[in-house]
């Protein structure tokens, strides 16, 4: 099964996107891709893609993560939403520009992750950075409600050659 989904990463604060491309998704796993699962990223996508406010974005994500949602960013600890929303307010950090290189779905039971890989533009605590990042989105099935339960970043990963092609 194909499917095409512009996943702007669930991570961070989108400011102006100036370019994002999207990538073919595949999929894995032990079961076929779930229609909520699918629904439920293009619903995180959506609200980062028109929700430019950090506060007002993830008021908007509480409706679609656990209640013990947790972001394990490249500094290796774990914080909750409402920790990740004050931090990015703090740090007026912006996402500038996004590439998707790669995502594949793991789809599972009562489990889904998605895992792709990026590059990055974005302003944090003043400073613009470029980054090639991991990334997994975990998702499960809760009270039977499929929830994003975690957000987790992994920086400069390796690429494959198909990839590193993305931007010769």
């Amino acid at each position: 099964m194909k499917f095409r989904l512009l996943l702007l990463t669930a991570l961070l604060t989108t400011s102006q996107w100036t370019q994002v491309f999207s990538q073919e998704m595949k999929f894995a796993g032990t079961h076929p891709p779930n229609q909520e699962v699918i629904r439920l990223l293009e619903r995180e996508s959506e609200i980062f893609d028109q929700v430019r406010d950090v506060k007002k974005r993830d008021s908007l994500r509480q409706q679609i993560t656990s209640k013990g949602f947790f972001y394990h960013g490249i500094d290796g600890k774990p914080i909750d939403l409402d920790g990740l929303t004050k931090r990015q307010t703090n740090n007026e950090f912006q996402f500038l520009e996004s590439k998707i290189l790669s995502e594949t779905l793991y789809q599972y039971e009562t489990t889904a992750i998605l895992v792709l890989m990026e590059w990055q533009k974005v302003r944090d605590k003043g400073e613009i950075h470029e980054n090639y990042n991991s990334v997994l989105i975990v998702m499960g099935l809760e009270n039977g409600e499929w929830k994003i339960q975690a957000d987790i970043v992994g920086r400069n990963p390796k690429l494959s050659e198909e990839e590193k092609k993305l931007f010769k």
